[in-house]
C-alpha cells in the first residue's frame, strides 16, 4: 500500500499570505472605474475579514519574528494603504476603513491565539 503525503501546511500558509497580500493590496488601489464587483451591505466587514486573514496567516507564516513587530507592520500596512488610496482618483482614505483593518488584524491574532496553528508548519 502506498504511503499518502502529508500536506505541506508551511508551503500552503505562506503561498495564502502572499495572495491575500497581493489581494489587499490591488482591492485597495485600484481605481473605482476598474472595479467590477458591487459591494452588498457594509464593506467594512470585507475590511475585517481580508485583515484577519492577513493577520492569522502573517502570524503563521512568520512565528520566529517579535509579535509586536508582526501586529505593528500589519496596522502600518493597512493604514498606508488607506493613506494610499488618497492617491487614486475617486478614491479616498478612511478612517473607519482603517478601524476595520485594525479590527481585523486584532481578530486575525485572536483566532491565532485559540488555535494550534504552530504544530501545522513545524
Amino acid at each position: 500500500m502506498e504511503k499518502v503525503k502529508a500536506m505541506n501546511w508551511k508551503l500552503f500558509f505562506r503561498i495564502t499570505w502572499i495572495l491575500t497580500v497581493i489581494g489587499i493590496i490591488i482591492l485597495s488601489l485600484l481605481p473605482p472605474a476598474n472595479m467590477n464587483f458591487q459591494v452588498y451591505g457594509n464593506d467594512k466587514i470585507g475590511h475585517t475579514f481580508a485583515y484577519a486573514i492577513l493577520s492569522l496567516n502573517t502570524l503563521i507564516v512568520f512565528q520566529r519574528w517579535p509579535l509586536w513587530l508582526l501586529i505593528f507592520t500589519m496596522i502600518f500596512f493597512g493604514i498606508f494603504l488607506e493613506f494610499g488610496q488618497g492617491l487614486i482618483p475617486g478614491r479616498q482614505p478612511s478612517f473607519w476603513d482603517a478601524l476595520a483593518n485594525t479590527t481585523g488584524v486584532i481578530l486575525g491574532i485572536v483566532i491565532y491565539t485559540r488555535g494550534k496553528y504552530d504544530r501545522l508548519v513545524k
